[in-house]
């Protein structure tokens, strides 16, 4: 069976944020389709819906390509994601809803089983940004979270930078309990401080491997 859009989106972003597909790779129809087995309509669709996450670029009368951040880029990119998740926590109602912290904590215990046994990178990936998910739903405005989530999709190619590595996991797992924590003190300027500060770590490891390339 030919894979759906949702499908190659999935599988091409993954090669975009873990680095099989590097800056300024271009993204071949022809290529795709005999990789995947899919059409080309679902090709084409797939790549249009990676040039709206902003990880991949479509040059004027050339083939879409894996974007190239520049520095400049990174750095609105991560200034914007910072005001944004501030502006969360500081219109978060607090105390927190059990059910909503509760989930929260769910996601945790999660996380935390699948880094302690080494589990697939994208698993990994993905139980942190549910993690982070439901920390900025708890604002309780769909248009805040929403825009969180769009400049943290944007940003993937940054973020996934050591994702897997031992010593970044165990921050990232300290970190998100010190999160619940705050919560549930309701301490709502750690928990602003560290929602940003938790953003550093992948971003001075991106930099670091640049400034090396």
């Amino acid at each position: 069976m030919a894979p759906t859009t949702e499908k190659l989106v999935e599988e091409l972003e993954a090669d975009i944020i873990f680095g099989r597909l590097r800056p300024h790779q271009e993204l071949v129809e022809d290529a795709l389709m005999a990789r995947f087995g899919a059409k080309r309509h679902a090709v084409r669709a797939a790549i249009q819906e990676l040039i709206a996450r902003s990880i991949v670029v479509k040059p004027r009368s050339k083939s879409a390509r894996v974007k190239d951040f520049t520095e400049t880029e990174v750095d609105e990119l991560y200034r914007m994601r910072a005001l944004l998740q501030r502006e969360a926590v500081n219109t978060m109602p607090l105390p927190a809803e059990p059910a909503a912290l509760n989930k929260l904590k769910e996601v945790h215990v999660r996380y935390v089983a699948a880094a302690s046994v080494g589990a697939d990178q994208r698993l990994i990936h993905k139980l942190n940004d549910e993690f982070h998910s439901a920390i900025f739903e708890l604002c309780r405005n769909q248009t805040l979270s929403k825009a969180i989530a769009f400049y943290t999709e944007a940003s993937n190619p940054i973020r996934s930078y050591g994702i897997t590595d031992k010593q970044w996991l165990n921050r990232a797992i300290s970190e998100h309990a010190a999160m619940i924590g705050a919560i549930e003190r309701q301490d709502r300027q750690a928990l602003a401080e560290l929602v940003v500060d938790h953003m550093h770590p992948s971003l001075k490891r991106w930099q670091a491997v640049r400034a090396g390339a």
